[in-house]
């Protein structure tokens, strides 16, 4: 939750630039879409160094990664199914998106 909480400023902004180009027009808006097995240590020693950092046992670090492998990105862990296992993604991207517009008139930010 303290990554999305820095991460919903950023998305924000991205929305206001978004909805200020698109000056009232329609627009379709691509969620988050991360190809999480590329964001692990993958080698023993890395999942280590994570773990030593995290303070937690090397081998629940490899389980993610073992549980994040994906043999077809494409198919696998992303998108609207990344949602379902954490919905915290989802509802910051959709605060942000809803307050946006509301940001995107503000002269303040013009």
């Amino acid at each position: 939750m303290k990554a999305l909480d820095k991460l919903l400023p950023f998305q924000r902004r991205d929305f206001i630039g978004i909805f200020k180009a698109m000056d009232g027009l329609p627009v379709t808006i691509r969620l988050i879409d991360p190809p999480l097995h590329e964001f692990v240590p993958h080698e023993l020693e890395k999942q280590a160094e994570l773990a030593k950092d995290l303070g937690i046992p090397v081998e629940v670090v490899t389980r993610r990664v073992e549980q994040l492998h994906e043999a077809n990105p494409m198919l696998g862990h992303r998108g609207c199914r990344l949602a379902i296992t954490y919905p915290e993604i989802l509802e910051m991207q959709v605060r942000a998106i809803i307050e946006a517009p509301s940001n995107a008139t503000n002269k303040s930010l013009k």
